[in-house]
């Protein structure tokens, strides 16, 4: 008898232990149906954490607003004066710091001013819009090795070589289209006779009062980037970046015996972020991937010397090519 009453109560035990399991499965998980398949409806208005930011401080922003039901949503912040454009979006009943955070990058060219800038929220599927305004006071401070990004004319650690052909323009110049900034480098010509329309090349020796790059010696964590276009209407220009390196830490580049590592790039007629890892760069020989010249190691922190050349058939006629924001980025490509 007192087994089986033993047996009785473990038995009990496990049938109680089932259900509280059952009970505990049958607990809905996730999003309330209501919070999914409800009425839409704005309950808390579109709203800026500040009215005015200084990204140059390291300030941000984020914008708060709420609905009765998660659904997509759209933020735009569009710049008055540059035309900058930042998008943010996502899915959500509640705007907050989590998912409306600006901390002052585009989303396309050209970056913000200082500037005031109007914020825009909509729902696709939805009529329902909201505007608000944020002031920048100071634009963000890009973390890079910045060789040049034009605003001050051309750096004078640059050094130029142009062809003498027809309607050649190598120079500085602002106003639309922009990228960064508010000025780029313009490249631009017309030479019958060579491929070669111009270049452009920073020696280490020129660069950081002649202590050179200072760039990390782990090729997996530099960057090299650029923002590129081509005039519209054309497509025969032609960038093509080479990176020199001191393999043997003479104080020089040997042609022919050391490494150059290079890019070719042929721009579209917007303005693009092109971001290159340098431990993905190759040797180039007439536009084919080739041997390695040197020691066949990439080696940023022996870097000697950084050139840009414009090129474009011969044949083309006319080839014409900006650039803006060249520099050199640890970890992550560049953000704008």
């Amino acid at each position: 008898m007192p087994l089986r009453s033993k047996h009785f109560l473990a038995s009990l035990a496990l049938a109680s232990l089932a259900f509280a399991s059952c009970e505990r499965d049958l607990t809905p998980e996730g999003p309330a149906l209501t919070d999914l398949y409800g009425t839409f409806k704005v309950k808390s208005g579109l709203t800026a954490s500040r009215a005015q930011v200084n990204f140059a401080n390291g300030e941000s922003v984020y914008f708060t607003a709420e609905t009765s039901i998660s659904t997509d949503f759209v933020l735009t912040i569009t710049g008055q004066t540059s035309g900058a454009v930042k998008r943010i979006e996502g899915k959500a009943r509640t705007l907050d710091a989590t998912n409306a955070l600006w901390q002052g990058e585009t989303s396309q060219f050209p970056t913000f001013q200082t500037e005031m800038c109007d914020v825009m929220l909509t729902y696709p599927g939805y009529p329902d819009t909201l505007y608000g305004n944020v002031q920048v006071l100071g634009t963000r401070v890009i973390e890079a090795t910045i060789l040049d990004d034009f605003e001050n004319g051309m750096s004078p650690e640059w050094t130029k070589f142009i062809q003498s052909g027809a309607n050649m323009k190598f120079t500085v110049q602002g106003g639309a289209p922009l990228a960064e900034g508010l000025s780029y480098y313009k490249m631009g010509g017309t030479v019958a006779w060579d491929w070669l329309i111009g270049m452009v090349e920073m020696p280490k020796n020129n660069f950081n009062s002649g202590a050179g790059f200072s760039l990390n010696n782990d090729a997996d964590k530099v960057y090299f980037n650029g923002v590129f276009r081509q005039l519209a209407g054309l497509d025969n220009g032609i960038i093509l970046l080479q990176l020199r390196e001191d393999d043997n830490g003479d104080g020089t580049y040997s042609e022919g015996n050391e490494d150059m590592w290079s890019v070719e790039i042929r721009p579209g007629s917007a303005w693009e972020l092109n971001s290159y890892k340098y431990s993905d760069l190759v040797t180039l020989v007439n536009g084919a991937a080739s041997a390695a010249l040197g020691n066949g190691l990439h080696e940023p922190d022996k870097l000697h010397r950084v050139s840009i050349l414009f090129l474009a058939n011969p044949n083309s006629g006319y080839a014409e090519c900006d650039t803006d924001m060249l520099c050199f980025t640890e970890n992550a490509p560049l953000a704008l």
